[in-house]
């Protein structure tokens, strides 16, 4: 514990200097002012929503695609990082302890409205391999082999997190989903208007898209799939497909 403090005593004091001009937030998958955390699985038109909520400031951790389990645990860092080297007076009684850093935390993450979309397995392969970002391999593969290869629900990005299944990132380490909604991207339209009601009109969402891929095919994914690709698909997140009631 007493390294760990050092360690982000240490972070804290660099990004000191940051923070006059911009102030630290977490994630762009937390946002405290609107009080929601957002789990941005990978090619499940996240961009359209992280967009809306990004807060202003520095990020603690830069990569937007955490899972749920990653940003519980960040929180109480984020925390510990804010309350670091804030003594300016004496006697010192208004910098929280290390218990109460690790109550609001807890609060935060059982107060905050948990929320994440998923996408057709078969369409967002499709996607994965026609992405113009992170890892691409459409022009060194073809969408056969990538189907072969592809094991992840993230393996084509440039931080993965080796998830099987999109519904991995919802879930603690027993298996248990920690979200208070899922929509499937298909149904984006409804799940503004139902997000909106579960937030009793605080989290207002635009139906809109972002970081859409013109020279992708996954609108025309049913094309692309042989026999084999298709069950290949079907086999490998078949725990997606059966929870969320996806068909091909």
């Amino acid at each position: 514990m007493k390294l760990l403090k050092r360690i982000l005593r240490k972070i804290a004091e660099n990004l000191e200097s940051v923070q006059d001009s911009a102030p630290l937030i977490l994630n762009e998958a937390v946002n405290f002012e609107k009080q929601c955390i957002f789990i941005a699985i990978p090619k499940t038109g996240t961009t359209a929503v992280r967009s809306q909520l990004r807060q202003q400031g520095t990020p603690l951790i830069t990569n937007a695609h955490l899972d749920i389990m990653q940003v519980k645990d960040s929180l109480y860092i984020y925390l510990l990082i804010e309350a670091l080297g804030k003594n300016r007076s004496f006697p010192t009684d208004k910098i929280p302890t290390d218990d109460e850093l690790r109550s609001k935390a807890t609060s935060i993450f059982g107060t905050f409205f948990k929320f994440s979309a998923v996408r057709n397995p078969w369409a967002r392969a499709v996607s994965l391999y026609f992405r113009g970002e992170g890892v691409q391999v459409k022009d060194i593969m073809s969408f056969q082999d990538f189907c072969k290869n592809h094991f992840y629900a993230s393996d084509t990005c440039h931080h993965p997190t080796l998830h099987k299944n999109q519904l991995d990132w919802l879930c603690d380490e027993n298996g248990r989903l920690l979200m208070d909604y899922v929509y499937r991207l298909e149904d984006f339209g409804d799940a503004v208007k139902e997000i909106q009601a579960h937030t009793n009109g605080r989290l207002k969402l635009a139906n809109t898209s972002a970081n859409v891929n013109r020279s992708s095919l996954s609108r025309k994914y049913r094309e692309l799939y042989t026999d084999e690709t298709k069950k290949i698909i079907a086999s490998r997140f078949e725990k997606d497909i059966d929870y969320f009631e996806y068909t091909f």
